[in-house]
């Protein structure tokens, strides 16, 4: 049987997180209205459990580390304020369970694409040779690519909301069946 604060989640943060996964594969576009409200639903949540300092520190630290990636030109807005909106919920350190499970998802994900359309051998080379350079004290030496102004999406992106989206999915499946519940 679920608590009020695991049943709270499933519907505020979870089934939302499906239809985020769900619309960013298809179209690589988090709906502000679907990250803002698991935001919302997390803060209300957070508040009424008395875990806020927890739930802001979860956000603070996930929209921190997307801000960087979202200012480099790696990401979009959408999955920054997801990423809040799950950190909202997950607190800290969940939320970097989430992030790094998230970001292992997106790298196996990136390296199939690259593989289905020829090109991973390509960029580790040039990746490899980046990190060779960059360790020897070259700056800017490995390649980061950018998303390109103009708004189209490269065929090599992969849509990281739907990586997050899974982590925090399982990242709550765990908690639920390893016995310490989402609350904790």
């Amino acid at each position: 049987m679920l608590t009020t604060y695991e049943t709270a989640m499933l519907v505020g943060c979870l089934a939302p997180a499906l239809i985020a996964a769900y619309t960013d594969v298809r179209r690589y576009i988090v709906d502000d209205r679907v990250s803002i409200s698991i935001l919302l639903a997390g803060l209300t949540a957070a508040i009424l459990a008395g875990r806020l300092g927890d739930a802001l520190l979860g956000a603070g630290v996930a929209g921190a580390l997307l801000l960087v990636c979202c200012l480099m030109g790696g990401m979009g807005g959408g999955d920054l304020k997801l990423a809040t909106g799950l950190g909202m919920w997950f607190s800290y350190p969940g939320v970097s369970y989430v992030l790094a499970a998230g970001g292992l998802i997106a790298v196996v994900w990136g390296a199939y694409r690259l593989a289905c359309l020829g090109k991973l051998r390509s960029w580790a080379k040039t990746f490899g040779l980046g990190l060779m350079l960059r360790a020897w004290g070259v700056k800017g030496a490995i390649p980061m690519g950018q998303l390109p102004e103009d708004g189209s999406v490269p065929q090599e992106a992969v849509p990281f909301g739907t990586c997050l989206a899974l982590a925090a999915w399982g990242y709550a499946v765990w908690l639920l069946f390893g016995g310490r519940g989402l609350n904790s």
